[in-house]
């Protein structure tokens, strides 16, 4: 029994040998070739067996230098990214990872505690790397930046009043608040070297360059005085100023039309030159044919009375109807007046215009869903209420054989009256119904025919008026009121 326990021992004791044997030989080896020693790991790579030079490169080439960056913040509240490897910054592990070789070399036998013992060794999982500056290359980067070649000081800067397409009159003042390029380029140099110089042995963090704030903007910002001359131009701006601020938004259905400074810009005054009028106080003279102008451009886009329409008709065809007098016609002395007397007195707001003729809809479709449909081709009378046929009704019109012919045009019913007897040359004629629609000519019942509709108009047809069933007329004329279209085209 003694023997095999001795024996046991002996065995245990050579292997111990053995092994501290091996540990002594593999530290000689790490030593002697300058590599890192088993276990080793940084930044989450596997170093063991690699020299400082070799795992430094891995370490760089795994590191993303683009997503370290610098925001510098301008004078106009805008922040501008600066990705560090785009504006000559470079990184190397070399001297973090020199260190750490030399750690080894300074202590040996300490790799086998980090094995056994990880935690011992947890303050070196992490080395974060060094970083160097060309700052001439930053600079040049820097100085092709197109948010430092903005807004740059220059003494021939000055103050204008200049015409634009969408907001009047605008003022140009290039005078205030104007970039030193150089020195806010100098600046920011400064500021990330200083920052890169400080985070040896450290994790970067993204910074602000502020240079709209306190010391950075005296340094990098500089106000051109106002001579007397700039300030002459900016007391006619404080006068074209106020001019401008008036505004009427024109409503016509669902249209409208703005009055803003695009437009009350042309209603200054100029001379031959072209230059604007001013009074004894800087404030602009108002030409007043101008406004008369405006209103006659209102009138041009938006009256409907004579114009050519499209109307779909009900047979499915889309017809061109002659101007008649049913639309809308602006009062223009009154919207003048109105005009001129608003602009004075500055009292903007939104405006209905005055009309000499109305139609029940404003804008393009001033039609609407409700009207009267004569349709003479095919001697077919349609009453639409709010998009619905009420009435659908043969007619006879307008003898065309004697030239009676019943004209296309679009009108409207302006007169209603019960037992009303139609004259002539020749004639006079009771009817029960009597709706005017264009002088002379209106929608009537005829009890003197049997029959409605087909080709009877062609030869037999009316002195020009509508002729229309009586049970059919007792309908309409209670529903139809004053103002209503009546659309009539063959």
């Amino acid at each position: 029994m003694k023997k095999i326990l001795f024996g046991f021992l002996r065995i245990i004791g050579v292997m111990t040998v053995l092994c501290i044997g091996a540990v002594i030989a593999l530290d000689q080896y790490y030593l002697q070739n300058g590599v890192f020693p088993f276990g080793t790991v940084i930044n989450g790579v596997y170093c063991t067996g690699m020299t400082a030079g070799e795992a430094a490169s891995l370490l760089e080439a795994a590191y993303d230098l683009h997503a370290d960056t610098v925001t510098v913040r301008t004078l106009d509240g805008r922040d501008h990214e600066l990705p560090l490897d785009e504006y000559g910054v470079s990184i190397s592990y070399q001297p973090a990872v020199s260190r750490r070789m030399e750690r080894y070399a300074q202590h040996p036998f300490q790799w086998l505690a980090d094995v056994f013992f990880p935690t011992s060794g947890e303050d070196l999982a992490v080395m974060y790397p060094s970083y160097d500056c060309d700052t001439a290359a930053m600079a040049a980067k820097l100085e092709e930046a197109d948010w430092l070649n903005e807004n740059l000081y220059d003494t021939e800067n000055t103050v204008s009043i200049v015409r634009s397409a969408a907001a009047g009159y605008i003022l140009i003042d290039e005078t205030r608040d104007l970039l030193l390029r150089d020195r806010a380029v100098e600046v920011i140099c400064d500021k990330i070297v200083d920052q890169l110089t400080n985070t040896a042995d450290c994790q970067f963090e993204e910074s602000l360059i502020d240079l709209s704030a306190g010391t950075d903007r005296e340094l990098c910002y500089q106000t051109i005085p106002y001579t007397a001359e700039m300030k002459d131009t900016l007391a006619k701006w404080k006068g074209i100023s106020e001019f401008q601020d008036f505004h009427m938004t024109y409503l016509f259905g669902d249209r409208e039309e703005i009055i803003d400074e695009s437009v009350v810009a042309d209603w200054m005054a100029l001379d031959e030159n072209g230059n604007i009028l001013f009074d004894e106080n800087n404030v602009p003279l108002l030409d007043e044919t101008i406004i008369e102008e405006y209103v006659a451009y209102l009138s041009a886009a938006y009256n409907t009375v004579g114009i050519e329409r499209e109307f779909h008709a009900t047979r499915g065809d889309v017809v061109k109807v002659a101007g008649g007098s049913y639309g809308n016609k602006i009062d223009e002395q009154a919207e003048y007046e109105f005009l001129l007397n608003a602009f004075s007195d500055r009292e903007s707001g939104t405006r209905i215009p005055q009309y000499t003729s109305e139609a029940w809809e404003k804008g393009a479709d001033d039609i609407g869903d409700t009207y009267i449909e004569v349709d003479m081709g095919s001697q077919h009378m349609y009453y639409y209420a709010d998009g619905e046929i009420v009435i659908d009704t043969p007619i006879v019109t307008g003898n065309i054989a004697r030239k009676w012919n019943t004209p296309a045009k679009v009108c409207f019913v302006y007169f209603k009256q019960k037992n009303r007897v139609l004259r002539g040359a020749n004639y006079a004629t009771p009817v029960k119904y009597w709706m005017a629609v264009d002088g002379h000519i209106g929608i009537h019942d005829a009890t003197w025919r049997k029959e409605f509709g087909g080709d009877i108009y062609m030869t037999n047809g009316s002195h020009g008026c509508i002729n229309t069933p009586l049970e059919i007329m007792t309908e309409l004329y209670d529903m139809v009121e004053l103002g209503t279209p009546v659309i009539m085209f063959y």
